[in-house]
């Protein structure tokens, strides 16, 4: 990936994180009710059609049983020599044969246009739902990139806590070494008697130092000792 992508992308990125969220939200959801309305709009435009459509179909088959009727009353009366009754009744079938022409092209045209707004129903019910598709994936990758952007930033701070604490750590443990070393170093001098035990008088401490000397002074003597009766025998002396 070159230099430009790269600042494209994240100048992209920027731009989205940029975006409310919840505004972003909202007009998904805004467009999606505006696209089902429009769909339910266009349902009821085909159930009206197909209403009209089916109410010329009844007045159809209503002229066509009258004109039936019509036929026979004329034939009977021609059957009775009465042409001029049997002629009232052809004139009131032709009438009612005329209507039916005019409603059978009503009834195509109502056909039509039932099938052209199908055509368009199904189409916009595919818009619909591919729009309402690519809406639920894109909240379920908005979903997932929040989740992952919160982990990476609770993973950063995280981190970022851990060294803190390391350093802070780092920096007691030194302090406690230093405190320690301190401690053993008052200790010794407590022991030699160069510093006073916490409410030693001066003479106290003197005189315990004093008494230190002496331990060391005798010890001293009693190696010495050891020393001269080994270079006399060759051997040290065995305690009866």
């Amino acid at each position: 990936m070159s230099i430009g992508q790269r600042v494209t992308r994240w100048w992209r990125s920027r731009r989205a994180d940029s975006d409310d969220p919840g505004a972003l939200k909202d007009r998904l959801d805004e467009t999606y009710r505006n696209q089902t309305a429009l769909l339910r709009q266009v349902r009821r435009g085909v159930a009206d059609v197909a209403t009209s459509r089916k109410r010329v179909e009844l007045q159809l088959a209503s002229i066509a049983q009258q004109a039936s009727q019509l036929d026979d009353q004329a034939r009977q009366a021609v059957d009775q020599g009465n042409d001029d009754v049997a002629r009232a009744f052809l004139t009131r079938k032709v009438m009612l044969e005329k209507t039916a022409a005019d409603l059978e092209e009503r009834r195509a045209s109502l056909k039509a246009e039932e099938d052209k707004l199908e055509l368009a129903a199904m189409k916009v019910e595919q818009e619909v739902e591919g729009f309402r598709v690519r809406k639920d994936t894109l909240a379920a990758r908005h979903t997932a990139a929040s989740a992952r952007a919160e982990i990476n930033s609770a993973t950063t701070g995280i981190g970022s806590a851990v060294s803190d604490v390391n350093q802070a750590m780092e920096s007691a443990e030194r302090r406690t070494r230093e405190l320690e070393a301190q401690s053993d170093a008052v200790d010794e001098l407590v022991a030699e008697g160069i510093v006073t035990k916490a409410g030693e008088s001066p003479d106290d401490a003197l005189r315990r130092q004093f008494d230190a000397a002496l331990d060391d002074a005798e010890v001293d003597r009693q190696l010495d000792q050891i020393t001269h009766r080994k270079d006399d025998s060759g051997t040290h002396p065995i305690s009866e």
